[in-house]
């Protein structure tokens, strides 16, 4: 392969540019789910921020029982949250990448994923799912995936991994 001075950095931006899509001002959020795809999710949103231009938002939602106030201190899983969140942010820093990081809780995690990135203006949401023998089932993507598919105020890249 050949890459004359600067072509690979025009096609980096070029390739960033066109996936957020034309026009498009907004940022790129991800979705932490806390599976092995995460890091990989992170590298991509990452590397297209940063030739883009853009920030990026680190969102892991945690879904709150409705036997528990919503404002419930759940520790495990907010510790669960914050190890997932250093993590991911230590990759943005490492790509060179502006990132925020955020743990919502909520009843349903779909719902307050379309809700951020509405809030946050992006322009691309990455989310990811790990097959497993539950969703073997051709067309089981559970429900939040489904939701977010289909309210999403914005481009949404959906990345399923076999188990």
């Amino acid at each position: 392969m050949l890459h004359f001075w600067g072509s690979k950095a025009r096609a980096d931006v070029d390739m960033s540019r066109s996936a957020l899509g034309n026009g498009m001002a907004g940022d790129i959020a991800i979705v932490l789910g806390g599976n092995k795809l995460d890091s990989n999710l992170v590298s991509l949103g990452c590397q297209m921020a940063r030739g883009a231009k853009r920030r990026v938002h680190l969102l892991h939602v945690i879904e709150v029982p409705r036997a528990l106030a919503l404002p419930a201190v759940l520790a495990e899983e907010s510790e669960r949250a914050d190890e997932l969140l250093n993590a991911a942010i230590h990759i943005a820093v490492k790509i060179g990448c502006e990132a925020g990081a955020c743990v919502v809780q909520a009843r349903d995690a779909g719902c307050a994923i379309v809700e951020e990135a509405r809030e946050l203006c992006c322009s691309l949401l990455l989310i990811g799912l790990i097959r497993s023998k539950k969703h073997n089932v051709q067309g089981d993507l559970g429900k939040t995936i489904p939701y977010v598919l289909a309210n999403a105020p914005c481009k949404v890249w959906f990345v399923q991994d076999p188990q």
